[in-house]
């Protein structure tokens, strides 16, 4: 039972922290962004987008909807789930750039709309993260056991209703030590295994398109335009993982040139090779043929080329092993943030020192998924993982907007913007399940055209933040549409999938107010003392700043202290670049001092100059 004066200061706390959002430079001085190297590159970020993106799904998930949800038409059904992950997958880059931290949506929506919105976002990814990456797994000793020319479920064992899967369990005790070791080492080991994956793909391609019937076309959309949709809400949990690049942002050499290409050009080679491959099978077998556990295995056997099959089973392996990898690792990064802002216990945010990895938070996620793909069913949570996912993109979206119209802080009333974007999420649900359950013609037209005049009606409000960096194209229609999308996908998704998801949002509501937001006001507290040092250091370092010159591109240009330049070399015992080497100390320290106040940075200091 809790007790009265604790209930007292529970609801002191939500009233507090809630819906308190910080601003960008706040939100950047106190989340340690130097813990985590630098390491990953362009190329590492595709890799990782494509690794994350294209797993075992594609091979399953494509007869499923071709067969029994949208026939030839599963064409269209991916590029409508493909238009939704790109309308937010913009939103994401927007985001990253501009807040480059490991973390991902939890920081965009923590500087939108305030903590508890932030903590509920961080709660579905967890649940998206883990349970994807352990019910992926699951598909791995199916998979490896037909390589291995053996039933699918030779690798498993009975144990009354539940069938473990120690390989699965394996597996991913195996990629949890591999991140464990280190950054740099597993992208490397993803490159190779996603390159090898892509090569199976190809390979699929091309020895698919020979035995193509265009008669298998028609008829094209035998379930209609509602079929069609259903299936891009089932096929739309293929394009999951394009956000975990974003949650490696901190991880990144060049946030800004970087993250762009890493989330936008992993996505676009994933959708092309979909729906190639979705091409591929319709045209191969007649949709009412298509098998739907392994629906480009019994394809080739059909057309008697066995030998291929094996290609697809190693395909789907290689799929599994990337798609758990990236999971794994962008839900690790998502409970350092969490750790560091003390939502959850700080032990998870710390970096070991040897490996350059959050060890800790690693190994915590390894253990849950392992655990979860021991015994778990995977068709069950498919849809809740689904379900979730849609949310935290429409409230990416969401944040998006309501940070170009409207800054914390700024004195500025946030109604209008707030106006709209309620108005957005009422339409596109009115819109959704009108075209859902088949509602007359008039009311679906209705709210599509009060949706499009909402979405018209955002460009007579002033913004108020323009990002320098990276901004989403056609604004606002994009972020707009990225709230449209979700919304529509998620009333394809059956009524259990509504239970669950609401029973998962209680559930993050009680550890919001039981733990999350306690721990997160002691970090506001340890938060303060830090401003009131840096205060003390900006003030100690004013007192000072007369003996000092700045560095310019030259190197050394000046006295430092009573040491004048002409004792440098000359018997003075100190070399030029040790000096320099001083100067850039005290300008970080200055830096750090700056943003710890509260205060935007005004040095022109680049370490990329040195």
């Amino acid at each position: 039972m809790i007790s009265k004066i604790r209930w007292q200061r529970i609801q002191t706390l939500l009233f507090k922290r809630a819906f308190s959002a910080r601003s960008i430079e706040e939100h950047r001085a106190r989340s340690g962004t130097d813990e985590l190297p630098k390491v990953l590159g362009p190329l590492d970020l595709t890799f990782l987008g494509l690794g994350s993106i294209i797993g075992a799904g594609v091979f399953v998930l494509s007869g499923v909807a071709a067969r029994e949800l949208a026939g030839p038409a599963v064409i269209t059904s991916y590029l409508v789930s493909a238009t939704a992950a790109l309308l937010s997958a913009l939103c994401y880059t927007e985001m990253a750039v501009s807040l480059p931290i490991t973390g991902g949506a939890f920081n965009y929506i923590s500087i939108s709309f305030g903590e508890l919105a932030a903590w509920l976002v961080a709660w579905n990814m967890c649940l998206e993260t883990t349970l994807s990456s352990a019910a992926v797994a699951r598909g791995f000793a199916s998979y490896l056991a037909t390589l291995l020319g053996l039933q699918p479920s030779s690798l498993r064992i009975s144990a009354g209703p539940l069938e473990l899967d120690p390989a699965a369990a394996a597996l991913i005790l195996l990629l949890t030590a591999i991140l464990a070791k280190g950054t740099r080492e597993s992208s490397i080991f993803n490159m190779v295994v996603t390159a090898l994956n892509i090569a199976s793909i190809l390979f699929i391609l091309c020895a698919g398109f020979p035995k193509a019937h265009a008669a298998n076309l028609s008829p094209f959309a035998p379930f209609g335009a509602r079929g069609v949709f259903s299936a891009a809400a089932v096929l739309f949990f293929s394009f999951v993982g394009f956000d975990y690049v974003a949650n490696a942002a901190e991880e990144a050499k060049d946030p800004a040139k970087h993250l762009p290409l890493g989330i936008v050009g992993s996505l676009g080679i994933a959708t092309a090779l979909y729906l190639l491959m979705a091409l591929c099978i319709v045209l191969m077998v007649p949709y009412q043929q298509i098998d739907i556990n392994a629906p480009f295995s019994a394809a080739f056997l059909q057309a008697g080329m066995a030998w291929a099959a094996k290609v697809v089973s190693l395909g789907a392996v290689l799929g599994i092993v990337t798609s758990t990898m990236t999971g794994l690792l962008g839900q690790s990064r998502l409970l350092v943030v969490l750790g560091r802002e003390r939502l959850l216990p700080l032990a998870l945010a710390e970096v070991s020192e040897r490996f350059g990895t959050p060890v800790r938070a690693t190994v915590v996620t390894g253990a849950a998924a392992a655990t979860l793909a021991f015994v778990l069913d995977i068709g069950i949570l498919a849809e809740l993982v689904s379900i979730g996912t849609l949310y935290v993109f429409l409230m990416v979206c969401s944040g998006v907007l309501y940070m170009r119209y409207h800054q914390p802080g700024s004195g500025s009333s946030a109604l209008p913007i707030l106006a709209a974007l309620g108005g957005l999420v009422l339409t596109a649900i009115g819109f959704s399940v009108a075209f859902t359950f088949s509602a007359r013609w008039g009311i679906v037209l209705l709210c599509l055209l009060l949706f499009a005049a909402i979405t018209a009606s955002l460009l007579a409000l002033p913004i108020k933040h323009t990002p320098e960096r990276f901004q989403v194209p056609f604004f606002p229609l994009t972020p707009a549409c990225g709230i449209g999308f979700p919304i529509l996908l998620t009333a394809s998704l059956g009524w259990p999938a509504y239970v669950r998801f609401g029973a998962w949002m209680l559930a993050g509501l009680a550890v919001y107010a039981l733990y999350g937001v306690h721990g997160a006001e002691q970090r506001e507290l340890e938060h303060l003392r830090e401003r009131e040092l840096a205060a003390r250091q900006m003030t100690q370092a004013s007192s000072s700043s007369r003996r000092l010159t700045s560095l310019d591109r030259e190197g050394y240009a000046g006295p430092m202290g009573a040491l004048e330049l002409g004792q440098v070399g000359s018997g003075g015992g100190m070399s030029r670049g040790y000096l320099a080497q001083q100067q850039r100390d005290f300008m970080r320290a200055t830096d750090r001092a700056r943003l710890m106040a509260g205060m935007r940075n005004s040095s022109a200091y680049d370490a990329e100059e040195d």
